[in-house]
């Protein structure tokens, strides 16, 4: 929509010891994010400092979505037979846990505390915005995004994009590539799971919520 260069969720971020780190040991990797215009790399988060600290010239756009959801989409991604999704659900390295979805919530307590550690820090560089409003308005919020950010964006590419799974197709098992979109936790999650999920993260998602800009 943009015309600009993606770097889209590199393998070395997923495959390499140190993940999104790596960057730091490998000069190649440091140049191909230094040379793209947008990269997409969810990895990234848990070592936002670093990000921020290195490429003083890039803006972050941090996508809040509810961690059940999170967890659900995680989940979905284990009956894929793709090897990269096995990473999502190694966890152990934010706290010992047993279940998955503990796993997840760690995940996404430590993600979402380097997320409020940057915008102390760097407040005009960080954006947060909810994944609610981009999965239900996708066009309008994308406009606004870019508006806000100062890209030019081609409206005309937008449209026929506004239904398709957008999403790495290896995460989904392809007897089904549907959008689930928010609040899937309501059909997909038990209760015990989903009230646990709240009970870890629900302070550091609703932080992050109230750090989210309106595009719509």
């Amino acid at each position: 929509m943009t015309h600009l260069s993606l770097l889209d969720d590199p393998q070395w971020a997923i495959f390499h010891p140190q993940m999104a780190k790596a960057y730091r040991q490998v000069n190649q990797y440091q140049q191909e994010l230094a040379q793209a215009d947008i990269v997409k790399c969810p990895r990234m988060g848990e070592c936002l400092d670093l990000i921020l600290e290195d490429f003083p010239q890039a803006q972050i756009l941090y996508l809040v979505r509810d961690p059940r959801d999170v967890y659900c989409s995680i989940a979905e991604a284990q009956k894929s037979s793709d090897p990269t999704v096995t990473t999502m659900a190694d966890n152990q390295r934010f706290g010992p846990h047993e279940h998955l979805w503990q796993g997840v919530s760690l995940a996404f307590r430590a993600y979402a505390q380097q997320a409020l550690k940057g915008v102390n820090l760097y407040p005009d560089r960080l954006i947060f915005t909810n994944y609610v409003e981009v999965y239900q308005h996708p066009q309008r919020t994308l406009q606004g995004l870019c508006q806000h950010l100062g890209l030019t964006i081609h409206t005309s590419d937008i449209a026929p994009l506004t239904g398709q799974q957008l999403g790495p197709t290896r995460n989904k098992h392809q007897s089904d590539l549907s959008i689930k979109g928010a609040k899937r936790w309501r059909q997909e999650l038990d209760p015990a799971e989903a009230a646990g999920i709240v009970e870890l993260c629900g302070d550091d998602f609703r932080t992050l919520l109230s750090h989210c800009q309106s595009f719509g």
